[in-house]
């Protein structure tokens, strides 16, 4: 037996991988005699005791078997064709785009105040320990504070669930037992692939200028009444009301998404659903955004009816949010660092918004729908492309850009540009809107 020592492994475990793999491979047999642990060692040039090891560890994991006297035999071995194919274009880091108007991600993040909490959790022991299913119950309870303060919502903290984002809804879904699901369109999608691979029936319904149209069967309403996405359009009270009376007659529920709140701009709080019902709503709110988007942090609020349901199914489930990352949200909010940093923010995305906006000005080429979203702006292009086209020119050109008809189930020619401005900076706004200008 010959060995190619490389000495990143000590050498006992390098003789074990060598001997394992022969076995693996074939080229040693069950019965096949290994040399006697003085004969290898002298091959090999190392000690008696390395060969004893590497030799345990084999009979440990059963690929030799020990007779006294008689030395070590190869265990009869099923042998196993592998194929491993690694496609190196997985490998390669794909670089950020240099000119990115999309709302997935943020320019940087500098807070220093919840760096400082971090560490600070860090270095003491309670973030060692797991938190009950449901999340770290004064975190929570300091939600529950700051969602009557902000948004007029009165909430028990024992009904408030904390997980990492709308992946949570999939428990939400399967302990409400209504096997159909029905989104806005144009939306955000992504539940419709969670509720599809849970079984559901996943449906769509169009909007107007009130908010998502009224479903004529039973099913789960999933909208978001207080900025709708990506249209921007404000849910009426009228519709709020309709909604909740139909919620009431099929006996289902509404998924209140709270998206965009915290960033309204000269703006008082709508009423939420949850807050004129909350028998039929379950809200649902994350800090993702709010915050940062590696901060995989939301929460829901469970209706009373479908409390004792979650809890039966999911009382022995762990927590899906590190201990760490949701004790330091709790002193982020209690401190009082949370509603600077959401104020900080709201300045900075104001100033680009402003810019975006003076950019565009008396251009005739292009109308803006500014008074409707808070983190995008709705750029309608006059042209005669195609939605395709123009994406494909911009991504030709280095822009990173959504359209409407990017979230329209039937990708619907709008013509009509998603303009984030949370991952692009100043220069870069004035840049790209420029090399926008040129290419359309």
């Amino acid at each position: 037996m010959k060995i190619e020592f490389s000495n990143q492994k000590p050498k006992y475990i390098e003789i074990f991988d060598k001997i394992a793999k022969d076995i693996n491979d074939g080229i040693l047999k069950g019965g096949d005699k290994l040399p006697s642990k003085r004969v290898l060692a002298m091959d090999l040039n190392v000690s008696v005791n390395t060969i004893m090891n590497a030799y345990d560890l084999l009979l440990e994991e059963g690929y030799i078997s020990s007779s006294l006297k008689k030395g070590y035999y190869v265990e009869k071995q099923l042998l196993v064709n592998k194929k491993v194919e690694i496609k190196k274009e997985n490998l390669i880091k794909k670089d950020k785009p240099l000119y990115d108007f999309t709302t997935q991600s943020i320019e940087g993040f500098t807070n220093t105040s919840f760096r400082k909490i971090l560490r600070a959790k860090i270095s003491d022991d309670e973030f060692i320990n797991k938190t009950e299913g449901f999340g770290d119950i004064e975190l929570r309870r300091v939600i529950a504070a700051h969602l009557k303060e902000n948004r007029g919502i009165i909430a028990d903290a024992s009904h408030i669930v904390i997980g990492n984002g709308l992946e949570m809804l999939e428990r939400i879904l399967n302990a409400a037992n209504i096997k159909s699901l029905t989104l806005e369109n144009p939306g955000y999608h992504k539940l419709a692939l969670i509720a599809k691979n849970l079984g559901f029936e996943v449906n769509y319904q169009e909007l107007d200028d009130f908010g998502v149209s009224i479903p004529k069967y039973k099913t789960i309403l999933y909208t978001t009444p207080f900025n709708q996405f990506p249209t921007g359009v404000k849910m009426s009270i009228t519709r709020k009301k309709e909604l909740l009376s139909y919620a009431e007659e099929y006996n289902t529920y509404i998924i209140e998404d709270d998206f965009d709140a915290e960033f309204r701009i000269n703006s008082s709080p709508t009423t939420s659903l949850y807050t004129i019902n909350p028998s039929y709503v379950i809200f649902f709110s994350t800090f993702t955004e709010n915050i940062y988007p590696g901060l995989r942090i939301a929460y829901i609020i469970l209706p009373d009816s479908l409390y004792d349901t979650y809890l039966s199914l999911y009382k022995g489930y762990s927590q899906s949010v590190s201990t760490l990352e949701q004790l330091a949200l709790k002193d982020f909010i209690l401190e009082g660092y949370y509603e600077s940093h959401i104020n900080k923010t709201k300045r900075r995305y104001i100033e680009k918004r402003n810019l975006i906006i003076s950019l565009f000005k008396n251009d005739n080429r292009f109308l803006l729908e500014e008074k409707k979203n808070y983190l995008s702006i709705l750029v309608h292009i006059k042209t005669n492309k195609k939605d395709k086209e123009i994406k494909d020119i911009l991504k030709e050109k280095g822009i990173h850009i959504q359209l409407l008809s990017d979230f329209d189930i039937n990708h619907k020619d709008s013509k009509t540009l998603i303009l984030g401005y949370t991952a692009i900076s100043k220069e870069n706004i004035i840049k790209g809107i420029q090399i926008i200008k040129d290419a359309i």
